[in-house]
């Protein structure tokens, strides 16, 4: 079986405390249900970063620094024909997460991406459309809720996931306060 490959790197917003305790916990769970690799709950704000990891670790402090913690809901068990897809929770696209995603795409010279899909991966790999159908019912009450996203992680998601590693993480700092003050000048 050839394993999947991502390619440099990303920006993820992650949960904390219980909220992150217990997705980390299923994720766990599920990699070791179906033979496949574990990794930390996020959600990527922007993948596919190719620049010198010391740049791309800059602009993310600037980036942090600049943006507000960023509400997550979590919106329901689904799942696709793609690796890195292949069973998620859905994540509600509000209109501060496209926000975020869209600051951090200028931020890296880039347009913001008219397919951005926020999710939180459950599980890497392929599964059969049924046993995806199954899970979307057996886990809905795991996965219900939401979390705020008060740091901003910079991972390094070049090559297979078990060699991913985090290069740096930022709060998020900019209060509602310093928000309008600067929508002001």
């Amino acid at each position: 079986m050839q394993t999947a490959r991502a390619r440099g790197v990303s920006l993820w917003l992650m949960p904390q405390g219980e909220t992150h305790d217990r997705l980390a916990g299923l994720i766990a769970r599920l990699a070791g249900r179906f033979g496949t690799v574990a990794f930390p709950p996020h959600v990527t704000l922007l993948a596919g970063i190719v620049a010198p990891e010391a740049e791309v670790v800059d602009a993310a402090r600037a980036l942090a620094r600049d943006r507000a913690p960023v509400p997550v809901a979590l919106a329901g068990v689904a799942g696709r024909d793609e690796h890195f897809r292949c069973l998620f929770v859905r994540v509600e696209a509000t209109d501060a997460l496209r926000q975020a995603h869209a600051a951090a795409a200028r931020r890296f010279g880039r347009p913001p991406e008219p397919s951005f899909f926020p999710h939180l991966s459950l599980v890497y790999g392929t599964l059969a459309p049924e046993t995806k159908a199954a899970l979307a019912g057996e886990l809905a009450g795991e996965t219900e809720g939401s979390f705020e996203a008060r740091r901003l992680h910079v991972w390094r998601t070049e090559g297979p996931v078990a060699e991913w590693r985090q290069l740096a993480a930022f709060a998020v700092e900019l209060r509602a306060s310093d928000s309008r003050q600067r929508r002001l000048e």
